[in-house]
């Protein structure tokens, strides 16, 4: 949704951000009166209500019916959260709870990512999600490959994130275990904090020019390892806080909303969608995962963590399209930088 076209007044600014917290709150169109007594512009409901048309007629406002009030669009909320969203700052309290609730040790990376999503869903009380780090993201300590039976292979590899992945990897020939040992040797003397990807590029290229006898072999077992890397998992926490959302009291919307959870698969594309980007993200309705997620909001953003930078996986909230941006972009933000913090200390 292009909302750098629209030029308000701010007059007219004041009176939508108005009404938009006033949506987050009731979840009830708003009319002119409550505007005229919340806004506190000095303006007359008839002049309100002839500001809300015009916001109307540029697709910022609707009515549901004639004798109510007005909501944001879409559209509105868009242009509310590129041009008038103030960030809310968290309390002391929050922040020491958000830490502590991170601080403990565990040798068990799902242990972590499981408490992160259970804190963010808790504090944001909505559904907070979170993918796993990827082997293609993640910087590699270890690598080792073991035959398995003809043509099945375990590739075992541990990042410097504290994460061990076991994979079976499948193939149209049958290695020894001598050339098995070879490669793995091989792959040991280059893991100087090489991702996936990187690994893979570089191995690659010196095959290459030293004309290796196994470098076909190399090359397929790291395409396959790249494939399989792409099934990450998903965390979700806080299903339970949609029942509390009467927007969500309608059976249709929230099965579609359930099973998109349940299935994860769009969640998770949406979810690495945000690896590239170095902040919060916002979808609103039809941005995000449209109708299997109708009239929910979500606000995403990536953790990084090690000696890479780069980000590990993504984290968020999903909540009903009226959520309190405000608040829980602060909230997504700080968990993302302390689960980060915590993987570089690992």
């Amino acid at each position: 949704m292009n909302t750098k076209q629209i030029d308000l007044s701010e007059r007219k600014n004041e009176i939508l951000k108005t009404i938009v917290h006033a949506y987050i709150n009731g979840a009830k169109p708003v009319g002119s009166k409550t505007v005229a007594d919340k806004a506190g512009l000095g303006l007359s409901p008839a002049t309100i209500r002839n500001a809300m048309a015009d916001l109307e007629d540029i697709g910022l406002l609707f009515q549901p019916h004639s004798s109510a009030g007005r909501l944001p669009t879409e559209r509105g909320l868009r242009y509310y959260v590129d041009f008038l969203l103030e960030k809310e700052d968290l309390s002391w309290g929050d922040q020491v709870a958000i830490e502590k609730g991170l601080m403990f040790r565990s040798a068990d990376l799902a242990a972590t990512l499981k408490r992160a999503v259970q804190l963010l869903a808790s504090f944001s009380g909505h559904v907070a999600v979170l993918s796993a780090p990827r082997l293609t993201c993640d910087y590699l300590i270890h690598l080792e490959f073991l035959r398995i039976r003809p043509g099945v292979i375990l590739v075992i590899s541990v990042s410097d994130t504290g994460m061990v992945q076991n994979r079976l990897v499948q193939t149209d020939y049958d290695i020894q275990e001598e050339t098995l040992e070879q490669i793995s040797q091989y792959l040991s003397k280059r893991l100087v904090h090489m991702c996936l990807e990187e690994l893979r590029s570089v191995i690659i290229e010196e095959l290459k020019e030293e004309r290796r006898v196994f470098s076909l072999l190399l090359e397929d077992l790291l395409d396959q390892m790249k494939g399989t890397a792409g099934q990450g998992e998903v965390f979700i926490d806080g299903r339970l806080n949609l029942l509390d959302k009467p927007e969500f009291s309608n059976v249709s919307r929230i099965r579609a909303i359930l099973q998109t959870l349940e299935e994860k698969k769009a969640l998770l594309t949406l979810l690495d969608k945000c690896l590239d980007s170095r902040g919060v993200q916002i979808f609103i309705g039809s941005e995000g995962l449209g109708n299997e997620m109708p009239g929910c909001g979500l606000v995403l953003a990536p953790y990084a963590g090690s000696s890479s930078g780069n980000p590990l996986g993504s984290l968020g909230v999903v909540g009903p399209i009226r959520m309190n941006y405000a608040r829980v972009v602060s909230l997504v933000e700080y968990t993302a930088q302390v689960l980060g913090e915590k993987f570089k200390e690992s």
